[in-house]
């Protein structure tokens, strides 16, 4: 039986201990820790609008999605191959990653994930699992294995110590704040995010009320993808990438989803900048080499010690 900590107290508890770490980072390594936090920040909300996708997914087909990783990393690459082979500047590419990603979620959420839903959750895992491992080998027949990236340079704001905060960290926060503002608003003042709701908390009743499910579902998929190819631009132009990179990713939005709550925007936000400011700091200290390991820890005492996520259990958006 899990230990059980009081859910009023739990979001102060990672905070103070956050506080702590940082407090004690920044007698050891000085203005350092500055620059380390409002990086970990910034990833932490680009780690948010990553885990957003998949926790709507799962909100309204109640299945996770095993390929959200490898569809990140489609949106990475179209971002790379449009700015390198065209010329496009990486930030205008977000429109294409978001529309060609929603136009795939729909084919695919349409006629493989939502019929397959008739079966139960086993087919559309299965499917999943399968387009994942398909993603993954054509990415890495068209693009190589070689690691990819884009390097834009938009100049610092300078800080203390010397130290400078690059310009693209705060474009790609301010992208992701946008992102989860937008999904914020549609799924709670537009009809179409009504029915989402309406079938992601009781999909019989919804029927019952006219709301066509399936094709409800095909767009909480479609919409998915759209947020993993928009999380994927903005990948390309601030860490390396390459086609094994699915899993991990997957695996950090787990962790998300695991801190901040199924289907709770908000939480997705906060989790993602809990695990983005622990991993700058657990890079800080233990190397870069520790970044996967630090989410993966994380991921694991929040399941030992509350389950249910620092904000409660499930909700529907």
């Amino acid at each position: 039986m899990p230990f059980h900590i009081p859910l009023r107290i739990t979001p102060i508890i990672f905070g103070a201990g956050l506080f702590i770490v940082s407090l004690i980072s920044y007698l050891i390594v000085g203005h350092i820790t500055l620059l380390v936090l409002l990086r970990g920040f910034t990833t932490g909300l680009f780690y948010g609008m990553l885990a957003i996708g998949l926790s709507l997914v799962f909100g309204v087909m109640k299945v996770i999605n095993i390929a959200h990783g490898e569809y990140v990393l489609l949106g990475a690459y179209i971002t790379y191959w449009l700015s390198t082979m065209y010329g496009i500047n990486p930030f205008v590419t977000i429109i294409f990653s978001a529309l060609t990603l929603f136009a795939l979620g729909l084919v695919i959420g349409r006629f493989m994930i939502s019929p397959a839903l008739k079966g139960g959750v086993d087919p559309p895992l299965i499917i999943s699992f399968g387009l994942s491992l398909c993603l993954a080998n054509l990415m890495r027949v068209y693009w190589t294995a070689t690691p990819r990236g884009l390097n834009v340079m938009l100049g610092g704001i300078p800080l203390p110590g010397g130290t400078y905060l690059s310009v693209v960290h705060l474009v790609e926060a301010a992208a992701a704040i946008v992102g989860l503002i937008s999904l914020h608003i549609f799924l709670t003042k537009t009809y179409l995010g009504k029915t989402l709701r309406a079938v992601s908390m009781d999909r019989e009743a919804a029927m019952l009320m006219g709301i066509p499910a399936s094709r409800i579902e095909a767009l909480a998929y479609a919409i998915g993808l759209l947020l993993a190819g928009v999380s994927g631009s903005l990948l390309s132009v601030m860490l390396s990438f390459d086609p094994t990179c699915g899993p991990i990713y997957l695996g950090k939005v787990m962790c998300i989803i695991v801190l901040g709550g199924v289907g709770y925007i908000p939480g997705a936000a906060a989790g993602g900048i809990l695990l983005g400011i622990a991993e700058a700091l657990g890079s800080l200290f233990l190397g870069d080499t520790a970044r996967n390991l630090v989410a993966f820890v994380m991921f694991l005492l929040v399941l030992l010690f509350k389950p249910t996520g620092l904000f409660g259990k499930y909700r529907a958006f």
